[in-house]
């Protein structure tokens, strides 16, 4: 099957992926680790505490893809050479994995940069798509927020951060991946569930029974005993433990896309 998929990479189209979008420490481990209690394949490794898919070959070429084309918008058409690079790693992914007759997808959260190309290669894929409070996300370390990595650096100077206390630009890279995903899934309306961190914290078995039905799969015992012994509820609003004057300054930047998403009510 795979050497006919490496002759024949536009066969991929006929798959159907269960793909994980969402900016990094959105809780993505919890549910990629749980989607995988439901009996498809994600790719990760019980031994890796991300919950990332563990083929680097497949991870590299995603980040790639992300530096050489964040500089265009998430509605553009891809660019022909970095969407056989794509398919040429996915084609390689299928290998690695082996046999995921009974379903399939990954979680990378550098992927969120990508949908464009996700799509042009699956029309038929399916999105959980994980929101995060921006304020909780504003504190913590992540790639794409990071000025040492070459993604990081990249996607920072482009949203003109680079000079911007850590907090400040971590909280404006979040906002700038949520809008992304967001512009593409308007223009798109591909089949999309979101879901936020806090009702999976809240309440993570009805949480995961709209995720199951979404993904029309049944919501197994192995994934209610997951939940049970995974589901950490005072994970949430972190950022109430952090220095009031720098989540003041996040607030600051962040607001309107918070606002939106119902994390500040907007003022009467």
């Amino acid at each position: 099957m795979f050497e006919w998929l490496r002759q024949n990479p536009v066969q991929l189209q006929h798959e159907c992926p269960v793909v994980v979008m969402a900016r990094g420490h959105s809780g993505t481990r919890l549910l990629a680790l749980a989607i995988e209690q439901l009996g498809i394949r994600m790719g990760a490794n019980d031994g890796v505490p991300t919950g990332d898919v563990q083929d680097r070959r497949f991870t590299r070429a995603i980040k790639r893809i992300c530096r050489a084309s964040l500089s265009e918008p998430s509605t553009a058409e891809p660019n022909p050479r970095l969407l056989r690079a794509f398919h040429r790693s996915l084609v390689r992914y299928l290998d690695w994995l082996g046999d995921h007759s009974n379903g399939w997808g990954w979680k990378f959260p550098e992927t969120y940069l990508i949908p464009n190309y996700v799509a042009a290669t699956f029309p038929q894929a399916r999105y959980v798509h994980m929101i995060r409070d921006g304020r909780d996300l504003a504190f913590k370390n992540h790639l794409t927020d990071d000025p040492h990595r070459r993604l990081g650096r990249r996607l920072l100077r482009c949203i003109g951060a680079m000079d911007m206390p850590h907090h400040v630009q971590a909280a404006m890279s979040w906002q700038f991946q949520v809008e992304r995903y967001e512009q593409f899934v308007q223009a798109n309306q591909p089949r999309v569930l979101t879901i936020t961190f806090e009702s999976l914290c809240h309440d993570p078995l009805e949480t995961m029974r709209s995720v199951s039905q979404f993904l029309e799969r049944e919501f197994t015992d192995e994934c209610r005993s997951f939940l049970q012994s995974q589901v950490r509820p005072e994970k949430v609003a972190q950022f109430r433990r952090e220095n009031i004057r720098e989540v003041s300054d996040v607030e600051a930047v962040i607001r309107p896309t918070l606002q939106r998403l119902g994390y500040i009510k907007q003022a009467a």
